[in-house]
């Protein structure tokens, strides 16, 4: 007989407030506890396979160089290839990418795709570069970790600040590598380059599905529901378009430039003709502007955090008023 894992004491923290990577384990030393994990196991799956860190210089159009600092983790490939996302943000932390991969990991195992987990990001601004300067990060940063890429070995996907265009590159530059095109080396890249059909909008639209089908659990009205979405990338801009295309309110959106509020609905689609021409919300002025915090508290009946992770805290979670909470974003 295995002998069950050997779980860390309980104590009373509290996850948003720590490090990410430890607030990730004490969900995870929580279920092994309840499933009685084999000890083995359970060391095993406490730590990440693989963790690379590369430094991304490029040249800027002003002529000057700089240099950022890229991560790629694999953290378990026992059933399959690593499979996971790469963002471009300024809060990228090694502890944070390895929070992602494990979940990652445990998201694939559960609904039993033939994957592993990882996870990817450079510590950079994209509001403040140009599509040069991305298409150079971009393509540095993949032949930084070229030698853990591949459709057999680890294949990344979109996250925050990227998108179908950044998986092209990094596509494009994979396949210059091999000299010959490998277009299962990503996953969300153009329909045009072997991409999927539907995959841009998947998030958002299974947010939508799975609000629906709560709200008439609860016996409420899809039609009129107010909705606050926090988060205006490509997970949380779908989901309130698809929402409010199909009869609920928008109340509240934010990006990380402001946060938006309007008690009788927000015109989504004017929204997001701003976001295409300005790359943020910030400037709008047909709502009121709000603080961040305040989005994940307005009145509503659904809140759905769309954004990063362990954005619900102790001290938020009390003034939450959404009845239902459907989570866009990871952790």
């Amino acid at each position: 007989m295995s002998e069950p894992a050997i779980i860390r004491p309980d104590k009373q923290t509290f996850l948003a407030e720590e490090n990410p990577f430890e607030a990730m384990m004490e969900r995870f030393d929580h279920a092994a506890k309840l499933l009685n994990l084999d000890r083995g196991l359970y060391k095993v799956l406490r730590n990440p396979e693989k963790q690379i860190i590369v430094s991304v210089p490029i040249l800027r159009d002003n002529g000057e160089v700089e240099v950022y600092t890229g991560y790629r983790v694999l953290y378990n490939t026992s059933r399959g290839p690593a499979k996971g996302g790469i963002r471009f943000d300024l809060n990228v932390t090694l502890e944070e990418v390895k929070a992602l991969a494990a979940w990652m990991t445990w998201k694939c195992a559960l609904v039993n795709i033939p994957f592993g987990g990882s996870k990817g990001g450079v510590v950079c601004d994209p509001s403040t570069m140009s599509m040069g300067e991305l298409e150079r990060v971009t393509r540095r940063y993949t032949s930084s970790i070229i030698e853990v890429l591949g459709p057999d070995s680890d294949v990344p996907a979109p996250d925050v600040n990227t998108n179908e265009r950044v998986m092209a590159w990094i596509m494009d530059t994979y396949s210059m590598h091999k000299r010959h095109t490998v277009t299962a080396v990503v996953t969300g890249k153009p329909v045009e380059m072997g991409g999927s059909l539907g995959r841009r909008e998947a998030t958002g639209r299974g947010c939508m599905i799975v609000t629906r089908e709560a709200l008439a659990k609860l016996g409420m009205s899809f039609k009129g529901a107010r909705i606050a979405v926090q988060g205006f990338g490509n997970v949380g801009s779908i989901a309130a378009d698809l929402m409010a295309k199909a009869g609920a309110v928008i109340v509240a959106v934010s990006d990380k430039s402001t946060a938006l509020y309007n008690p009788k609905g927000l015109d989504v689609q004017e929204l997001l003709k701003w976001v295409k021409e300005r790359r943020q919300l910030a400037g709008y002025t047909k709502a009121e502007t709000i603080s961040h915090e305040q989005v994940l508290t307005v009145d509503c009946e659904v809140l759905i955090p769309a954004a990063t992770e362990n954005v619900i805290t102790r001290k938020n979670a009390p003034h939450i008023k959404a009845k239902i909470i459907c989570e866009g974003a990871n952790g």
